[in-house]
């Protein structure tokens, strides 16, 4: 009956995995989630997934969070000073997500908190060296620096208007 008809006509809701140091990027992660899911537009189009806000679950943290990144269309990476605690992998969460957004080959959008130069050197090592292979990355990625939530937000709305219209 008509649930055929209306669902053939509703549109794919895309799905947005955000990575990022919990502990120091807390506050521009649930930005972003807000922003999106109050947008009237970027609501119906997106979902997004937070690893705080999901159900703890009996499995380990790292097979959920990754299988999420896999089941993503959309990795927005946000990067501040810390790299974050080391995983059995001897990276932290925010690279291993990354990592596999990037073998997923899953639109990236990495944003870097703060300007480079002399910013940069201040960051952890691990940081740093995150950094420069993604300033290595190839295509399917933006790389955008910015200050502040406003700024922020402002930066993942033309990125999503752009992954929008490719679409």
């Amino acid at each position: 009956g008509c649930a055929v008809c209306c669902t053939s006509l509703h549109w794919k809701q895309y799905k947005i995995f955000i990575s990022g140091v919990q502990k120091e990027l807390g506050i521009e992660r649930r930005a972003i989630k807000n922003f999106i899911h109050e947008d009237v537009l970027f609501s119906e189009y997106f979902d997004v997934f937070l690893f705080e806000d999901a159900p703890a679950k009996s499995k380990p943290a790292e097979s959920v969070y990754l299988g999420e990144v896999r089941e993503s269309d959309i990795y927005i990476g946000i990067i501040g000073q810390q790299y974050g605690a080391i995983g059995k992998n001897k990276i932290s969460s925010t690279e291993e997500e990354f990592k596999e957004a990037k073998r997923s080959h899953k639109n990236i959008l990495i944003y870097i908190k703060g300007e480079n130069g002399k910013n940069d050197k201040k960051r952890d090592k691990s940081v740093q060296r995150l950094i420069e292979e993604i300033g290595h990355a190839q295509e399917g990625f933006t790389r955008k620096r910015f200050n502040n939530t406003v700024e922020l937000t402002r930066l993942v709305y033309a990125s999503l208007i752009d992954f929008l219209k490719e679409e």
